[in-house]
């Protein structure tokens, strides 16, 4: 299991941090977890990986319908 600091993840999903936490706080993207004492967080790399599949699938879901 790795799990993926903030600008990894942000890399990793071509978003600003501020579209992460804003992500985040609409429920719409797994949550971090804290990976150390205090105000270290991170973000648990298959779960990234599974949202961004479920987008993909969204989108080809909705490309097929016209």
């Amino acid at each position: 299991m790795r799990v993926l600091r903030i600008q990894d993840t942000c890399s990793k999903i071509a978003i600003s941090r501020t579209s992460l936490w804003r992500l985040c706080k609409q429920d719409d993207f797994p949550q971090p977890i804290n990976i150390g004492g205090g105000r270290v967080i991170g973000f648990l790399e298959h779960e990234v990986d599974q949202w961004l599949e479920a987008r993909a699938a969204l989108r080809n879901n909705t490309q097929g319908k016209s």
